[in-house]
C-alpha cells in the first residue's frame, strides 16, 4: 500500500496537543508509549508520552500546529527530502538530508528550553 504523494509522514506527541483527539483524524501507522514519565510542562508535571507516527496532508500540519501547547513542544513531518518542523509560534522548512538547514529550527527549540537530545527530529521509516 502506498500513500498519496501529497501526504507527509510525521511524528506527534499526544501530550503536546491542547486537543489530543486531533490524532484520531489522522492515519496513525505506529504508536509508542514512553516506558517512564517525562517532564511535560513548566509546572513540573511528569507523564508518560504517547508518540504517534502519522500520515497527513498540509492542512493537517497547520491544524496540529494550531493546537500545539506553547511550552517545549514541536511536531515534525517529512516527505522525500523535505521536512517541516512546527512549534506553536514558528514553522521551519528544512532539508532532511542537510543538517545545516536544521539550525534555525534547533535554535528555536533551544530558546524554548528543549534539551538537545529531543531536537533530533528523528525519522522513522514506514514498514512496508
Amino acid at each position: 500500500m502506498t500513500h498519496e504523494e501529497s501526504e507527509f509522514d510525521g511524528c506527534v506527541i499526544g501530550e503536546s496537543l491542547q486537543d489530543p483527539t486531533i490524532v484520531n483524524r489522522l492515519k496513525v501507522w505506529r504508536a509508542w508509549i514512553s516506558p517512564h514519565e517525562i517532564l511535560s510542562d513548566d509546572q513540573g508535571t511528569m507523564s508518560l508520552w504517547h508518540i504517534y507516527w502519522v500520515s497527513c496532508g498540509a492542512a493537517d500540519i497547520e491544524g496540529i500546529q494550531a493546537t500545539l501547547k506553547p511550552w517545549r513542544w514541536y511536531a515534525h513531518f517529512w516527505r522525500g527530502h523535505d521536512m517541516i518542523v512546527v512549534y506553536h509560534d514558528a514553522r521551519f522548512q528544512v532539508d532532511r538530508s542537510d543538517r545545516s538547514t536544521w539550525r534555525p529550527a534547533i535554535e528555536h527549540g533551544r530558546r524554548k528550553g528543549i534539551p538537545d537530545e529531543q531536537l533530533d527530529f528523528s525519522i522513522l521509516p514506514r514498514e512496508a
